[in-house]
């Protein structure tokens, strides 16, 4: 790897650093970053250091970014392969979340809140598009356990089931950041299975297998694999897929959920 190519990188992630006051936000980064409390339990899925309260971003959230909601499903939707983003946002809503969505740049953020409280942040996805080969960078994901153990004893949002698929809110989150990867063009989605523990990386490895992603290498520590640690700050397993391909394996996967719930009320 040349050095020319290493500094492109270098430059690449201090290209994604927006100033604050572009967002009202008093992060550093694209989006804001919620910290966890002590008594916080959060599944994490990335390297990054979080810098701020999730209960200085909740109040803001809802005004900033743009509530994706449908009632009702069309019939055009519904004869696609690909899911479309109202069929997507009337899933997620008929399941007690709704689903926020914004850009900035080439960076972008999902966020899924509880229907009956939107100050309560499931969980986030955050990233960015990468200039050259117009690929969907998924920088970090995280889902809040302790919000999500609240919205299941919520009385309020008896329609919560977790998520609606057996992938969670988390799916729901990636299908429209990967939506509007494939409205700007990206082929491919790509981010890294963190390795910052045994167990926990060969879980996180195990479900982004199950949702349909292929590993491509380890980023480890050798110095070949410095230009990667420099784009995904940490060592992991790097995985990718087709977004089309991904798109159309979790529609298949919420449209069967949905079709057995209306079964069942049947």
């Amino acid at each position: 790897m040349t050095i020319a190519t290493i500094a492109f990188y270098a430059a690449l992630m201090a290209t994604i650093q927006i100033p604050a006051s572009a967002f009202g936000f008093p992060s550093r980064s694209i989006v804001p970053q919620p910290q966890l409390r002590n008594n916080d339990n959060v599944s994490h899925h990335n390297y990054h250091t979080i810098t701020n309260t999730l209960n200085e971003i909740s109040p803001i959230l809802p005004k900033k970014l743009t509530s994706l909601q449908s009632t009702r499903y069309s019939s055009s939707s519904l004869s696609s392969s690909i899911a479309d983003i109202e069929e997507i946002t009337t899933f997620a809503n008929n399941n007690g979340i709704t689903l926020s969505f914004t850009t900035f740049g080439p960076g972008y953020r999902g966020v899924a809140a509880s229907k009956s409280s939107p100050d309560q942040i499931l969980g986030y996805i955050e990233g960015f598009i990468r200039p050259a080969g117009k690929i969907l960078h998924a920088d970090k994901m995280e889902i809040f356990k302790s919000s999500l153990l609240s919205a299941r004893r919520d009385t309020t949002n008896a329609e919560f089931k977790g998520g609606g698929t057996f992938l969670g809110p988390g799916l729901l989150i990636a299908y429209v950041c990967l939506l509007h990867g494939k409205e700007c063009g990206c082929e491919k989605v790509e981010f890294l299975a963190i390795d910052d523990a045994e167990f926990q990386h060969k879980r996180l490895v195990r479900y982004y297998r199950t949702a349909g992603f292929e590993e491509v290498r380890y980023v480890g520590e050798e110095l070949k694999d410095i230009p990667d640690r420099l784009v995904w700050g940490g060592c992991g397993t790097l995985m990718t897929e087709n977004v089309d391909k991904v798109l159309e394996k979790w529609t298949r996967i919420i449209r069967g959920s949905q079709m057995k719930e209306d079964e069942e009320e049947e």
